[in-house]
């Protein structure tokens, strides 16, 4: 009996390790990259000194990656205002970075996802990622916002290092996009294999401008 149970222990432990080592085996990142970029598109009711608090960038900071604003009272709703923040590796699984978000009365996960980020995430990964109830937000509290990012692939280019995040809309498809960012319609679907530029959401990776 007791070789039978000393027996099942060591193998429970083998079984651990392998798990363990399987896991570290399967990491899909081990870095990330110092500066990545959000694009924010602006609804009625947003300026710079609202996207500075959510992001916790100052205002120069946003200015100095959007050349195109002469005038930070001024930017027009339906415009994309770029947004800097460095890029990290989480949980060695995926390239990300994690805001602060306080919740304010009537907000939801969908609100918060679609509206005040701008559709930089889903309401499905706020809510998996902070493991609430998805049908009750408490005003007032603290909660995390991940947003994916990209550090580029150097199979496909070593000459960009720096990528935006950017939400597709409606309106896009892949000659927009292409023209708007300046990067050649092929290198954007290698960056983005399999995404379809013209289905109105989700987001794709452009290689970027640096702005510091």
């Amino acid at each position: 009996m007791f070789f039978c149970s000393s027996k099942r222990r060591k193998l429970e432990l083998v079984m651990v390790i392998v798990f363990f080592l399987c896991f570290r085996v399967k990491a899909k990142c081990s870095s990330g990259c110092d500066l990545a970029m959000a694009s924010y598109f602006l609804v009625e009711g947003s300026n710079l000194t609202y996207i500075s608090d959510i992001f916790g960038k100052n205002i120069p900071e946003i200015l100095a990656c959007n050349p195109d604003v002469k005038n930070q009272n001024t930017i027009q709703f339906g415009t994309r205002v770029n947004i800097p923040f460095s890029c990290d590796c989480l949980n060695d699984d995926f390239l990300g970075h994690t805001f602060d978000y306080t919740t304010q009365p009537g907000d939801t996960y969908k609100i918060i996802a679609q509206k005040i980020f701008a559709n930089l995430t889903t309401a499905d990964w706020i809510q998996r990622i902070n493991h609430l109830n998805p049908n009750l937000v408490l005003p007032y509290t603290s909660i995390n916002v991940t947003v994916n990012c990209s550090c580029g692939d150097e199979s496909v280019s070593k000459d960009y290092g720096l990528f935006m995040t950017y939400p597709l809309h409606p309106e896009d498809n892949l000659s927009f996009v292409a023209s708007e960012s300046g990067v050649p319609k092929k290198l954007l679907q290698l960056y983005n294999p399999g995404m379809d530029f013209s289905q109105g959401s989700g987001l794709v990776f452009i290689p970027a401008k640096g702005c510091f």
